[in-house]
């Protein structure tokens, strides 16, 4: 069964993580084809509020049940410093502090996954 076709609860249940966090922004782009340009000149006009809410998505990993697995949260702005708080706890629920924009299986997200957050977040 593919991870998309899990239920919430399946996904999310008993977890025993131990978790880092960094901000999308902050990685380094390592993109060596052509659309180098469209960070320049996006394609598509960004939405303003998805704009200001850039700032706002981790890159979270950890352990989820014996395997390595990798989160883009959407943290809520009210509850950033607890969710960093959190980061330093054994189990940490992410649906508490904002929305899960992404998430899988595996040391790092797909590169396509990440451009496509940049592209529709406006990040640079």
């Amino acid at each position: 069964m593919s991870e998309a076709q899990k239920s919430f609860a399946e996904r999310y249940a008993s977890k025993k993580t131990t978790f880092t966090s960094e901000k999308i922004d902050q990685k380094p782009t390592t993109n060596n084809n052509a659309s180098d340009t469209s960070q320049k000149a996006p394609s598509k006009p960004i939405d303003p509020q998805k704009k200001m809410q850039a700032e706002l998505i981790y890159l979270v990993k950890g352990v989820d049940a014996g395997r390595n697995a990798w989160y883009y949260v959407l943290v809520e702005r009210l509850k950033v410093q607890l969710f960093l708080k959190a980061l330093n706890d054994e189990i940490i629920h992410l649906e508490n502090y904002g929305k899960i924009l992404f998430s899988a299986y595996g040391d790092d997200p797909a590169e396509e996954i990440t451009n496509a957050l940049k592209e529709e977040y406006g990040i640079q």
